[in-house]
């Protein structure tokens, strides 16, 4: 003998779920899969800028470290009795600018190696945003020259602009300590 009560909870098992129950459930998994792409575009935006943040950080490491070990004047073709000097390079698209310059001399090689070295970068560089890379040296104390100077401050910057809106910039700095003569 069967009890009525077993058949009717048989029947409510198999019955399945209610369209309201189904579009609750979708509405909660839509909700959860928006908000992990969020989560892993934000980290991949994240990772790309890293990615170009240690490249810029590089070339300016390498830029610091070649620019401290030469007199740093004239590998910016600064006279001695100069109390300032500033070479840029802007790299838009494929172009960089100024041209690769002619000479074989330390300071010209070591000019031309920093040029390239932002032209073969895969910093974004678009007309209405450049990469640029910036050498400034200046004696101390202020007003010195380079020839009287006791240290030169060294900065380099490079600038670019992430996904064509976002400023990024790089910084460093060093000083030369000189050996006056």
């Amino acid at each position: 003998m069967s009890c009525p009560h077993s058949d009717h909870e048989r029947v409510e098992r198999l019955r399945g779920f209610s369209l309201a129950e189904v579009l609750v459930a979708v509405a909660l998994l839509s909700v959860i899969i928006l908000a992990l792409f969020g989560l892993v575009t934000a980290g991949v935006h994240r990772a790309y800028g890293g990615k170009k943040m240690t490249q810029a950080s590089t070339i300016a490491q390498h830029v610091l470290e070649r620019a401290n070990i030469y007199a740093p004047h004239e590998l910016l073709g600064a006279a001695g009795t100069a109390t300032t000097a500033t070479r840029v390079w802007t790299r838009v698209g494929a172009t960089t600018t100024p041209a690769a310059e002619t000479g074989t001399t330390t300071p010209i090689v070591e000019r031309n190696l920093w040029r390239s070295l932002l032209a073969s970068a895969d910093l974004p560089a678009a007309t209405g945003s450049p990469a640029t890379l910036s050498v400034t040296m200046t004696p101390l104390p202020s007003g010195a020259t380079f020839a009287s100077a006791s240290m030169v401050r060294i900065v380099v910057d490079l600038t670019w602009a992430e996904r064509g809106t976002r400023e990024r910039h790089v910084r460093l700095q060093a000083l030369n300590l000189r050996s006056k003569p």
